[in-house]
């Protein structure tokens, strides 16, 4: 097989994919505008505690962001496309899985939701089904393109005369990670104080904590930030060139519920810690800052007489490989 044939199919499958998951997404988002009005579902994302059941939170407002850009850097071999591809996997899987875990609790005797009338449970959780398989398919993808990673960072180098410099990039989003980690990590240290391991656990769960179909728990929020940070903070410290991608990506996912936050504390609607008020400004300033970190690497890259291999597709790709995406390569090579 032709592999230039091969590369090419593979990204489409990998972004057809990625916007599937966007789809489904989107579709409960507008769900609930089309139920509540946008009013009524911007108060139910900004306060999280509007009259009866949700399909969403402010969390899928991230979700889609992530899942829309993971799937347009595929489609247009953008560099990062690979890390995007990863962060919108992981967080489809941590943040769709829960809904599943609530439809196989559901039942007519015991509600999971109680009282709360909304959606159907069963079609929300279903479409979440549907959309925890095709993640899983996207990650089986991703691992079999692994090997694309390597051959594409030494392609880069090769053709641009020398590694990339990424340490400034790699830095600074490793630091916001381990930061966010520091929060996430000592919130859920004070809950499991506060209530107790059990209650913890129930929370966890999920149990009696659910306004929507599609939410979570906010120690559950914290505890899979906790692995998504921790993951980043890694490809961040080894300057893996799945690096920038990823925190691009964490970042699209985190700054639109820290958004919908401040913004219901700025207008009153909802009491903050300042505990609360400090995390959510780091989460969407230090975002923020990390996307335009990257957004100025990729301007530079554009300019005359700078030559970096394609993110998407290796410069020399090898013809025995099965597939032609490097799902983690947006940062180049490692530093020297």
């Amino acid at each position: 097989m032709n592999p230039a044939v091969s590369i090419h199919r593979v990204r489409v499958a990998l972004a057809v994919l990625s916007l599937a998951l966007f789809v489904q997404t989107a579709s409960w988002l507008l769900y609930d505008i089309a139920a509540r009005g946008l009013p009524g579902a911007w108060s139910a994302w900004t306060t999280g505690d509007a009259p009866g059941l949700a399909a969403t939170t402010s969390l899928d407002l991230g979700l889609a962001a992530l899942q829309l850009a993971a799937g347009l850097a595929a489609l247009h071999r953008t560099r990062g496309a690979g890390g995007l591809l990863l962060a919108a996997c992981a967080a489809t899987l941590g943040f769709r899985l829960p809904a599943v875990w609530y439809v196989l609790l559901d039942s007519p005797s015991d509600p999971w939701f109680g009282t709360l009338e909304g959606p159907s449970v069963k079609a929300v959780g279903g479409t979440a089904v549907l959309a925890a398989v095709l993640a899983l398919v996207l990650a089986a993808l991703l691992f079999l393109a692994r090997r694309m990673e390597y051959e594409a960072a030494a392609a880069e180098a090769a053709s641009a005369g020398g590694t990339r410099p990424v340490k400034v990039t790699a830095t600074a989003s490793g630091l916001l990670l381990a930061v966010l980690n520091v929060f996430y990590i000592g919130r859920n240290a004070v809950t499991a104080f506060q209530v107790g391991p059990g209650t913890l656990g129930d929370l966890l769960v999920g149990k009696g904590t659910g306004r929507a179909v599609l939410g979570v728990s906010a120690p559950y929020q914290w505890a899979c930030l906790t692995v998504l940070c921790g993951a980043g903070m890694l490809f961040a410290a080894r300057h893996r060139p799945v690096a920038s991608g990823f925190s691009v990506g964490l970042a699209l996912f985190m700054m639109p519920s820290a958004f919908t936050e401040l913004w219901a504390y700025a207008v009153g609607a909802v009491a903050q810690t300042p505990l609360d008020t400090s995390q959510d400004l780091l989460e969407f300033v230090g975002s923020a800052a990390v996307v335009a970190l990257v957004a100025g690497d990729l301007r530079r890259d554009r300019r005359p007489g700078v030559r970096f291999a394609d993110g998407a597709v290796p410069s020399v790709p090898s013809a025995g490989d099965p597939v032609g995406v490097a799902p983690g390569h947006d940062n180049g090579s490692r530093d020297g």
